[in-house]
């Protein structure tokens, strides 16, 4: 078995239908690869009126937290290597077959690939106009070691060496563990031509992941460095808003406003969060993907 697919999903059973529609239809040979969905919710009963296509494992992780989800499965896994998607991501016809391709071209251990944003909501527009300027810049991150789940393979031999994700962190812990395998003096590669489709999040939505990546990163710092949440705090003041200038050939001016006034709005945001964080108003460990 050449890939073990791992999909955690958390009460989103119809986006997930979406995302097995596409691994039905790819164009690796069915026998190379297994795809295993992880249920993360409390009761772990899939909805009546949904019926998973054959060839799929579906197993239980009531343990609270995606990572601890993707533990699960990959402790199930057969493949040689692991490939990690999200339930609401729609992988590319040629998803498996070209990471088999940019593993065998290269010595990695490890692969992040393309996640490019689409609008599957029509009313969703500003969402999708700041997510597809900004969201998931894998050609910038996986080159600093920084890959996320939603397009990642491993090799498991190395994903079993290191122990696998932190289950204790609720977000931030694709990060956590890639950077982790990449100190490990273990290589990742960003693949363009492995792609997957991720739907843009409402402006609602990206403020609700904001919160989730200030209190994973919070819970990380805390960790690696011993730094607590006022500390933190300073770093980000110091270091201010992060605008956007690559955007700029991209875009109009009046977008690329919209697209600063949203950072701003953002930063401002992350300064509230730390301040909940540090008079204990936020509990980071309840925050959850």
């Amino acid at each position: 078995m050449k890939f073990s697919v791992i999909i955690p999903t958390y009460n989103d059973w119809d986006r997930l239908m979406r995302c097995l529609d596409a691994l039905q239809r790819q164009t690796m040979d069915k026998g190379q690869f297994e795809v295993i969905v992880v249920d993360n919710s409390k009761m772990g009963k899939v909805p009546e009126e949904i019926t998973l296509p054959d060839g799929i494992t579906l197993i239980h992780e009531p343990e609270r937290g995606s990572y601890s989800a993707r533990n699960t499965g990959a402790g199930r896994a057969t493949g040689e290597k692991l490939a990690f998607t999200d339930a609401d991501c729609i992988p590319d016809k040629n998803w498996l077959a070209r990471a088999e391709d940019c593993f065998k071209q290269s010595d990695c251990e490890l692969i992040g690939g393309k996640i490019q944003i689409f609008q599957d909501d029509k009313k969703n527009k500003y969402g999708y106009l700041y997510e597809r300027i900004t969201a998931f810049p894998q050609h910038e991150n996986v080159p600093a070691g920084k890959g996320v789940t939603a397009n990642l393979f491993v090799e498991k031999a190395v994903f079993d060496a290191l122990g696998g994700f932190d289950s204790v962190l609720k977000s931030g812990g694709d990060w956590d563990f890639t950077i982790r395998c990449v100190d490990k003096g273990y290589e990742m590669i960003y693949c363009e031509n492995v792609q997957v489709l991720h739907p843009a999040r409402t402006l609602a939505g990206i403020f609700e992941k904001q919160k989730r990546l200030t209190c994973g990163g919070a819970l990380y710092v805390k960790k690696k460095y011993g730094h607590g949440y006022l500390r933190s705090l300073g770093s980000h003041v110091i270091h201010g808003p992060g605008l956007r200038e690559n955007a700029s050939d991209k875009i109009s001016e009046d977008r690329r406003t919209f697209i600063y006034l949203i950072d701003i709005l953002k930063y401002l945001y992350i300064m509230a969060l730390y301040g909940g964080l540090i008079l204990r108003l936020i509990n980071p460990n309840k925050e959850r993907e």
